[in-house]
């Protein structure tokens, strides 16, 4: 009988055969300034990325070439994304779409949507995100160079992927379709993930990073990093810290060369935690402290961003909420000077197209009564935020309700940042279960929590907390 791990082998074994006919990484049938830039960023020269397309940018500007200014753009955003420069990406993603204006170009379109769905889903915006990846998916379809098509589709796949980490079904399908058009480190990487972080199978754990490194993509700098820092995962899981230790290093040296923030501070983290295994309590304070000054870098970067994400969803719910308007405007005109007209011709014509008038005005308003609460729905986008244990909640509960939270803080100005989250639970009038769903505590512990409060806020112990809160 063939063991489970001779199993292993022996896939591992075609696979390494199969993936011969696989050339390593190449952006050939890109046009010039993707590959270039590709090309550039997968060794981590991404300095040498940005001299390339700025340089670029300053020779098609004079060309007046709208199609490869809004390449470059992209391309710029791109590398921004790679140095956690969100808010920067995030403008040069918009001056390509300005500059995409009457181009019917697919390729351009589904690099533009990628884009903007990797900052979403960065910003734990997941709604958005899959909006946008959907998006970059429908005009990849309509790429007609069957090799850029591919790769787009792998890549709207390998990223969505990532708003899908809790929902298992979902995630392996994604998983799957992106293997279905390319067999690619990353991938193989995070399934890898998946039996490290559940502690099981471990094996299997091994058997995908060994299909990592002999991935078409695995000469790239970044995903030669992932794979090292999802070894140290593992050897720490197998209790083999020293071992854990030396791929944590190595994914650190490999990610500082490429300024790879987010992975840096991961790499921070778990160099602490090994450090603490070895009971090296020096090197394990040294890297906290690091991974706390990147953490809140990062931190204060990303709350920039979304700022900006979230006035410019403002901006185009007002600007569709304006051209919906104009068209009521527009047609009102058309109808009421149409049965004025009409009056005059035929009495039962004019009420007739008068009757039409009163029910498309019904059902414009309505519209419009609709986008309003839309653009008014602060407390949904809230809730959503506090759902997912978002680090932004408090941010935006403080621009949503500024008059409640300098109230609360001139009552009591000891309150810390965790008190006044708590606050903003009981505001926004979610109960016991709720609150232990979003902090991963225990109803005991949120009752204790409001005891604490209550005393904190110098309350009488007759005074209702949760009342109180409320009337605030």
């Amino acid at each position: 009988m063939v063991s489970r791990t001779d199993t292993l082998k022996i896939l591992l074994f075609i696979l390494l055969f199969s993936t011969l006919k696989y050339k390593a990484q190449d952006y050939s049938f890109f046009p010039e300034t993707i590959k270039k830039t590709a090309e550039y960023s997968n060794r981590g020269e991404l300095s040498g990325a940005m001299n390339y397309n700025i340089n670029a940018l300053g020779k098609y500007k004079k060309l007046n070439d709208k199609e490869n200014i809004a390449t470059v753009y992209i391309n710029i955003s791109y590398l921004l994304f790679l140095l956690n420069k969100t808010d920067e990406g995030l403008k040069y993603l918009d001056l390509a779409k300005e500059e995409m204006k009457g181009l019917k170009n697919p390729l351009l379109e589904a690099r533009l949507y990628n884009e903007y769905a990797k900052i979403s889903t960065r910003l734990s915006l997941t709604e958005q995100s899959n909006l946008e990846f959907d998006k970059a998916i429908r005009y990849a379809l309509k790429v007609p160079d069957e090799k850029q098509k591919n790769y787009l589709l792998f890549y709207s796949y390998t990223w969505k992927r990532l708003n899908f980490l809790n929902k298992k079904d979902s995630l392996i399908s994604l998983e799957k379709k992106s293997l279905k058009y390319m067999p690619s480190g990353i991938t193989y990487t995070k399934i890898a993930d998946r039996f490290i972080q559940d502690g099981k199978h471990l094996d299997s754990a091994d058997y995908y990073l060994k299909k990592a490194r002999i991935a078409p993509d695995s000469n790239i700098v970044a995903v030669r990093g992932l794979i090292w820092f999802s070894y140290g995962n593992l050897y720490n899981v197998q209790k083999d810290h020293k071992k854990a230790l030396e791929y944590y290093l190595k994914s650190l040296q490999t990610f500082e060369k490429i300024k790879f923030k987010a992975q840096i501070r991961k790499s921070f983290d778990s160099l602490s935690s090994t450090y603490d295994y070895l009971n090296d309590h020096q090197n394990a304070n040294l890297y906290f402290k690091k991974y706390k000054l990147i953490n809140d870098t990062i931190k204060k970067d990303e709350k920039k961003a979304v700022n900006i994400v979230v006035e410019r969803l403002m901006l185009a719910k007002e600007r569709e909420e304006k051209n919906k308007r104009n068209y009521l405007y527009f047609f009102i005109f058309i109808i009421v000077g149409f049965s004025v007209t009409a009056f005059y011709v035929v009495r039962r014509k004019y009420q007739k197209k008068q009757k039409q008038k009163n029910e498309l005005i019904q059902e414009m308003t309505s519209e419009t009564d609709q986008l309003k609460k839309k653009v008014g729905g602060s407390y949904r986008e809230i809730i959503q935020l506090a759902e997912s244990r978002s680090p932004f909640f408090l941010t935006r509960f403080k621009q949503v309700y500024p008059e409640f939270c300098e109230k609360l803080i001139l009552h009591c100005p000891e309150l810390s940042e965790h008190d006044i989250k708590f606050c903003a639970y009981i505001k926004l009038n979610l109960t016991n279960k709720e609150i232990v769903l979003f902090e991963n505590i225990t109803v005991r512990g949120v009752e204790t929590k409001k005891y604490r409060l209550k005393k904190k806020l110098n309350l009488s112990a007759d005074t209702d907390l949760n009342k109180w809160l409320m009337e605030l």
